[in-house]
């Protein structure tokens, strides 16, 4: 079974993509600019919750005997 599919394009109209706006040098770096600050927030505050986290399971244990209360 063969099959002839011809898939050209018509050569007497250029393909056109339609865009709403024509993106701006401001407009893709204030974008990035958000991008980059709502990430750098993100990762502050994973890290800020987990050093809390850490140093507040350790301030809950009990105390290990050191040598001076050992001496004692």
């Amino acid at each position: 079974m063969t099959h002839d599919l011809e898939t050209s394009i018509p050569m007497d109209r250029p393909p056109v993509e339609l865009v709403e706006e024509i993106p701006s040098p401001e407009a893709a770096a204030r974008k990035a600019f958000v991008a980059g600050a709502v990430s750098a927030g993100v990762v502050c505050a994973v890290i800020g919750t987990v050093v809390g986290f850490v140093l507040g399971v350790q301030s809950s244990l009990p105390r290990r005997a050191t040598q001076e209360d050992r001496s004692r």
